[in-house]
């Protein structure tokens, strides 16, 4: 099975890119791994544990989780799940360890990829991915233009917000 990392802020625009994922590659099964990054919590009373909640809890909405069944539906037996993974961290070697503790396989990011940051703690990917040992596939169709300044019409059904 493949396990198939694809960066995500959360909206609809990053199951696209996990869609694209499919279309540009021949998997029988896979496993679609979106992934967000985020800076590790610097003030003494986040390193402590006080008032620090994981900031991925506040960003996956209800609409969001089920526009990723509906990605899983819409493959049918292709996909065999759709995992959220956030990593603490910004280092290539904190990354290393997590597509090796996440078995992952492939990476897809488009060429012209445009990361939005949806977290003040937020990481750009695209640095991380850099020199991981995992194979980037580049290609797909994508606009220059910020995903959240285009309205996206998936090829699935979304569900209603």
């Amino acid at each position: 099975m493949t396990n198939i990392l694809v960066p995500t802020d959360f909206t609809a625009y990053s199951l696209m890119m996990a869609e694209q994922a499919m279309k540009n590659g021949n998997y029988e099964k896979c496993n679609i791994v979106l992934f967000h990054a985020f800076q590790p919590p610097v003030s003494p009373l986040d390193m402590l544990g006080a008032g620090h909640r994981d900031p991925s809890c506040e960003l996956m909405s209800e609409p969001f989780r089920q526009a990723c069944k509906q990605l899983k539906d819409s493959h049918g037996s292709r996909i065999n799940k759709i995992i959220v993974r956030c990593m603490t961290g910004s280092t290539r070697s904190v990354f290393r360890n997590f597509v090796e503790a996440n078995d992952i396989d492939l990476i897809y990011c488009p060429e012209d990829y445009y990361f939005k940051p949806v977290h003040d703690r937020s990481v750009d990917p695209q640095f991380l991915f850099k020199k991981c040992g995992v194979p980037v596939l580049k290609s797909g169709v994508r606009k220059t233009e910020p995903v959240y300044e285009q309205p996206f019409m998936p090829s699935f059904p979304m569900a209603a917000q």
